[in-house]
């Protein structure tokens, strides 16, 4: 019997790096919507020019590679359609330029998740580059003047680089369902604390005004944290599942209201579908009210909300309407509706 060969795709998505770019893809495109098509051996993985993807929703191949030269080593021309998400530095030391001249078949694209500030230079470059596609969970003034802004599309990169894509399958075991009197009313980490004078100027004020009220947890001890931080992320599972109330601090300052957006630290409030009160730029906190609950929605400040005398007794109440949290960010999470922008680009419709 002859043997038959699967069709090769049409089109192929090129992304210039491994470990972030595999999270961006993931939270674009859905890993469960991918098929892995290079050896699974992690001493050819290391030493591999890339690894590849199917994606049949867009019959595309999807390549990651180790550096970006390595682009020479994949065919681009002979897929019908390309597109290249270009790195960071490509943007300043345009590049892209290059890949413009070298495969004119492709489009090129921006992708913005990482939960950082999108500085004005970056802007600028990316105002000059012109280019197919920018996607951005990260503000900056006139920004939909050149991209799509997404204030959540950062969700998207956590869950995966962050591993809560393997937790949630635990998540309905991870439950405090009465208030815990042996524990102070409020948990915060204060590990930022020395680095960021916003902060400290805040929860020094709040313990001196309100003493008692909130527990200043330390996630950074010893070398052990320090060589894999990563693991840090799972350390929250206690702090936000089996604590009263968490008060987060964004990473960004609170009074910026020009470049703010999400990070990790939201992410997990709302992931653990636990009752927190956020500081963060008053536009991100309007942005994320819109779907989610918060604490800043009962309280007219951050004293009232630490000073409350009606944390013990409305406990169940603001537990109640903060599991739905949850729910919303995984199906926020499972929308792929950026798919489609991505088929637009590969086949101009």
């Amino acid at each position: 019997m002859e043997q038959s060969f699967p069709k090769k795709p049409n089109n192929v998505i090129i992304f210039l790096g491994r470990r972030f770019e595999l999270c961006k893809a993931f939270g674009l495109f859905g890993k469960e919507n991918l098929t892995y098509q290079s050896e699974f051996d992690h001493s050819i993985y290391s030493n591999s020019d890339f690894i590849k993807y199917y994606f049949s929703n867009l019959d595309s191949d999807i390549f990651f590679l180790s550096h970006e030269s390595k682009i020479t080593k994949i065919n681009v021309d002979e897929y019908k359609s390309a597109i290249i998400a270009v790195s960071e530095t490509d943007v300043y030391n345009k590049r892209y330029e290059f890949y413009r001249q070298k495969y004119p078949n492709c489009k090129l694209v921006f992708l913005w998740l990482y939960g950082e500030v999108f500085s004005k230079s970056l802007f600028e470059r990316c105002k000059e580059a012109n280019f197919d596609l920018i996607l951005t969970g990260s503000n900056q003034n006139n920004i939909k003047d050149i991209a799509v802004f997404d204030p959540m599309l950062s969700f998207k990169f956590f869950y995966y680089y962050i591993g809560y894509y393997y937790l949630d399958s635990l998540f309905q075991n991870l439950r405090q369902d009465n208030y815990d009197d042996n524990q102070l009313p409020i948990f915060t980490y204060s590990k930022a604390l020395k680095t960021s004078s916003w902060r400290s100027e805040i929860l020094n004020r709040l313990h001196a005004k309100f003493p008692n009220k909130i527990y200043n947890g330390n996630s950074i001890n010893d070398s052990y944290d320090l060589e894999f931080t990563k693991y840090k992320h799972f350390e929250t599972i206690q702090d936000y599942s089996y604590r009263n109330y968490n008060l987060i601090f964004e990473t960004i300052d609170y009074r910026n209201n020009n470049e703010y957006f999400v990070t990790e630290k939201t992410f997990k409030g709302l992931f653990f579908g636990s009752p927190f009160y956020l500081i963060a730029p008053s536009d991100l906190i309007k942005e994320i009210s819109k779907e989610y609950f918060l604490l800043n929605s009962e309280f007219e400040s951050v004293d009232d909300f630490v000073n409350s005398d009606l944390l013990q007794s409305k406990f169940e109440y603001y537990k109640e309407k903060s599991k739905t949290n949850h729910n919303k960010l995984m199906k926020y999470i499972n929308d792929y509706k950026y798919t489609e922008m991505f088929k637009k680009l590969l086949y101009g419709t």
